[in-house]
């Protein structure tokens, strides 16, 4: 599976969702990769989710317990999973080549594919 296509596939999923867990699930992945951009190891990027808790932020922003946030969390990641697998299991790249009608200027080493998703 290319790795780029699971992304447009996780963004479609997370554009879909319902405006609060979208809203919740975006800020707190904004908050993290901030963070990690900050970063320059692993355990500085550990220590700096210590110190500025995405979850404790949204649950700030947001008017939630941290309880309430992390169980949040935890149910929107588990439905992006679960709607990303089965979006996989549908997904096919059917070589398209061969039915193509392109001018002869193209590559002849040019394939050209159909995704069905």
């Amino acid at each position: 599976m290319n790795e780029k296509m699971m992304e447009v596939f996780a963004r479609d999923i997370i554009a879909s969702l319902p405006s609060n867990k979208r809203m919740l699930y975006q800020f707190i992945k904004g908050v993290e990769d901030r963070l990690a951009q900050q970063a320059e190891t692993k355990a500085q990027f550990l220590t700096l989710l210590k110190e500025h808790s995405p979850h404790h932020q949204a649950a700030n922003r947001f008017g939630m317990t941290i309880y309430e946030t992390v169980a949040f969390m935890h149910e929107i990641e588990d439905e992006i999973s679960e709607k990303l697998e089965r979006k996989l299991e549908r997904y096919k790249w059917i070589d398209y080549t061969d039915y193509a009608t392109y001018p002869k200027q193209a590559s002849d080493s040019a394939h050209y594919y159909l995704t069905i998703s």
